[in-house]
């Protein structure tokens, strides 16, 4: 007997002096912290962070469901049962996670004015406990629109909370985690818009534990970065990417060597020279064991060409593209976001569904202009950075990034989508949504079909492509975007306009650039609302400054929504940037409507952007439709050209009150300018 108790003392002692030992962790905040909405067998995110941060520390959840910060809300947390248990913990490290619940209407229009102070309130009464206590508070997890009262009042308070957050942090010196970044662009996580689940709840652990220990990683750069890639001329470009928590970080250049070092999650980032257009450079980038080298690194001019499946369209299926794709062009560098799988109408299974739930939907690399690289590119933007090198004699790095099929939806930020009291409608209900086209709904309804997540994700909703490809660009400086898409959007014209607006200046707020946007107006099919969905281009491109239209309708098909005449789209495209960003003596532009006179039964139409003007290949001139009073078309009684202006003669017996200008589905129009480039489609009123 005296043996075996000489045996279990020391047992005894060592386990007493590893509780003793531990470090206790005191996870203060609401519902989600309780973890409210998971499922039996569940983890909360305390439980999964006790998992992560191991035996050396010990940790408690002390949320309560429907706690307010505010100490007058509705349900303060300084009032809950919880809130003396943390107390009495005496933590060594405390996460605070509340707020989410003040965006009630009971809670923050009433008392608002008093959050900073509560909260201020609760971090010093934890200090009070334990005046070594090392304090995180974190940001708010998202509230996505579908939520009750999003537009009601949560939306602008949740907003109002979120930017007060940091202020609290920096006046009360205490470290802030962002639990925020990674889920704001998952609500495939968040069933009832609001509460994670066990995978959301993960994320939340994993940022909390990288904030507490840190993050120990490979040097990586980020998927921007590699060999042949192209860095923007004459301005300052960041290289980034990850490593080891607070580890510092070399990158030599020309000579020269920039340090910098990596956060508590390991995010690193460093700042190049403006550099003249030229090359090759090499980039060498080290901590003290680890050593990236980027090779064949050219400064020139770097575009970004983007939308769905006309500018997807592959070099190889081109008509004319034989010569472009055995020439060799050292100048021009690729990089092709691939997508993970094509939005045929087929189920995706399930890998693939999780996939596109985790945002893996592009993956892609830089490489030279090789035959086996170029003919799998976008021909568009392919002949369309041939041409501009070849006319500059500068490097051209040319980015893909597209979905066939995606709406123009998918390709704006979510904020921006839910800041806009229309779009936030329906962009958390898109596949039951009459404002998402048909067909992305029934194409998605088919890829989705074995999913059983409620919020499955795919590249026709509204923020998906933003959230999975663009996102990753916010960095890179770019001279201008290539834009072709709005088929998916021809359905609703006068929603794709407040939608392309929206797109542009949501891009030119992430991106923090005054981005040119050089689009593609829709070619020309048998389609009855893309006459006037081409108008609308047209007019938008009068109405947005620093965007350029080109002209496709010329060479349309009236059966194939993907026409193969694409190498001259490209063309159109370069001799536009050459003309405006470049300032070349050229005339790149359509022909555009200015004005009109009537004198009797004369009318006169002025154009813009022409000397003169002529028909192709110099046949008789058509696309002129005249509209009486009662809306029937009919044919002028004459036309004829005269330097800048087409005189048209009116029937006399008719009142004619509107004149278009190729407005067939399918146009024959043949209306150009000397330098060949086609009239856009158009309509006016006249008196």
């Amino acid at each position: 007997m005296i043996k075996k108790l000489v045996l279990i003392l020391p047992i005894l002692l060592w386990s007493t002096m590893m509780v003793s030992a531990q470090k206790k962790v005191a996870c203060i905040g609401d519902s989600i912290t309780k973890g409210l909405g998971l499922k039996n067998g569940e983890k909360t995110y305390p439980e999964q962070l006790q998992e992560l941060l191991g035996i050396d520390f010990d940790v408690q959840n002390f949320g309560f469901s429907g706690a307010t910060l505010l100490s007058k809300g509705h349900k303060p947390y300084i009032e809950t049962s919880e809130y003396k248990q943390a107390l009495a913990f005496q933590p060594d490290v405390a996460i605070i996670a509340l707020g989410v619940n003040d965006t009630d209407p009971r809670n923050w229009p009433n008392y608002g004015d008093e959050f900073e102070k509560d909260y201020s309130t609760l971090i010093s009464n934890l200090r009070k406990v334990n005046p070594k206590v090392a304090i995180y508070i974190c940001n708010l997890t998202p509230i996505f629109s579908g939520h009750t009262r999003f537009l009601s009042g949560t939306r602008d308070w949740y907003q109002a909370i979120s930017l007060l957050i940091p202020t609290i942090a920096q006046h009360n010196q205490v470290q802030l985690i962002d639990i925020n970044g990674q889920l704001k662009s998952r609500i495939d996580l968040f069933e009832d818009n609001v509460h994670p689940s066990s995978e959301g709840a993960a994320i939340i652990a994993n940022q909390v534990s990288q904030a507490i220990q840190g993050v120990n990683q490979p040097l990586a750069v980020a998927l921007n970065f590699g060999d042949h890639m192209v860095l923007q001329r004459n301005r300052e470009n960041p290289i980034f990417g990850k490593a080891s928590s607070n580890i510092h970080v070399k990158l030599k250049f020309n000579q020269k060597t920039y340090q910098s070092q990596a956060d508590e999650n390991g995010n690193w980032s460093i700042l190049l020279p403006a550099m003249p257009a030229g090359g090759p450079f090499e980039i060498q980038i080290q901590t003290d064991n680890q050593q990236i080298n980027l090779n064949d690194v050219l400064f020139g001019d770097v575009y970004l060409a983007s939308g769905q499946s006309n500018m997807a369209f592959e070099l190889k299926y081109a008509t004319g593209a034989d010569s472009l794709i055995q020439i060799n062009s050292p100048q021009v560098r690729l990089f092709k976001n691939n997508n993970l799988v094509q939005t045929n109408p087929v189920s995706w299974d399930l890998a693939t569904l999780d996939k596109v739930n985790n945002l893996d939907f592009f993956t892609g690399n830089w490489s030279t202009s090789t035959k086996e690289d170029k003919v799998n590119f976008s021909a568009i933007a392919y002949a369309f950075a041939y041409e501009l090198a070849e006319k500059t004699n500068i490097p051209i790095g040319i980015i893909e990034l597209d979905v066939p099929g995606s709406n123009t939806e998918s390709w704006i930020d979510r904020t921006t989508l839910e800041n806009d009291n229309l779009l936030a409608t329906y962009i958390h209900n898109w596949r039951k949504s009459d404002f998402i086209q048909d067909f992305c709904r029934t194409r998605s309804d088919q890829n989705l079909s074995l999913s059983l997540v409620k919020n499955q994700r795919h590249p026709y909703e509204p923020a998906y492509n933003f959230e999975a490809g663009i996102k990753h660009w916010l960095k890179t400086q770019f001279t201008a975007v290539l834009w072709y898409q709005g088929e998916s959007n021809a359905h609703n014209i006068e929603l794709h306009e407040r939608l392309f607006k929206t797109l542009i200046k949501s891009w030119r707020h992430n991106f923090n650039q005054d981005l040119p946007f050089y689009y593609v107006q829709l070619s020309s099919i048998n389609r009855p609302s893309w006459p006037r969905f081409r108008d609308s281009q047209r007019q938008m491109d009068q109405q947005i400054e620093n965007t350029f239209m080109a002209v496709s309708s010329d060479v349309g098909d009236p059966t194939d929504v993907h026409p193969k005449n694409k190498i001259i789209i490209g063309k159109r495209l370069a001799k536009l940037v050459l003309a405006h960003e470049y300032k070349s003596k050229i005339n790149a532009d359509y022909p555009a409507f200015d004005h009109y006179q009537k004198k009797n039964e004369v009318v006169t139409v002025y154009f813009q952007n022409c000397k003169t003007l002529q028909t192709k290949d110099h046949q008789p001139l058509q696309g002129f439709i005249l509209v009486d009073e009662k809306g029937f078309d009919l044919q002028p009684e004459s036309m004829s050209i005269q330097k800048n202006r087409v005189i048209i003669q009116l029937p006399r017996d008719k009142k004619i009150k509107e004149i278009r200008y190729a407005y067939s589905p399918y146009s024959t129009a043949n209306l150009e300018n000397e330098s060949g480039i086609p009239a856009s489609t158009c309509s006016f009123k006249i008196d």
